[in-house]
């Protein structure tokens, strides 16, 4: 397997851990939603890393159907 190839699976595995489960895509501590906007069919979270020392941030797109119930 080449290095490309490891390197482009280990971000993808960051950004899914992150997304699914909210963990920091730089250190992997727990993140904290600090900001929520709905704008047209959308929600937009952000999320900030809750270590002091860590400046992962994420930002969250969700369908607002989602959060709607239906």
């Amino acid at each position: 397997m080449d290095g490309a190839m490891i390197e482009t699976d280990t971000i993808s595995s960051k950004f899914c851990r992150t997304d699914e489960f909210g963990l920091c895509p730089e250190c992997g501590a727990v993140m904290n939603e600090v900001d929520r906007l709905k704008e047209g069919l959308y929600t937009f979270i952000w999320l900030e890393c809750s270590k002091s020392n860590c400046d992962g941030q994420w930002l969250q797109k969700k369908p607002n159907s989602r959060f709607s119930g239906v």
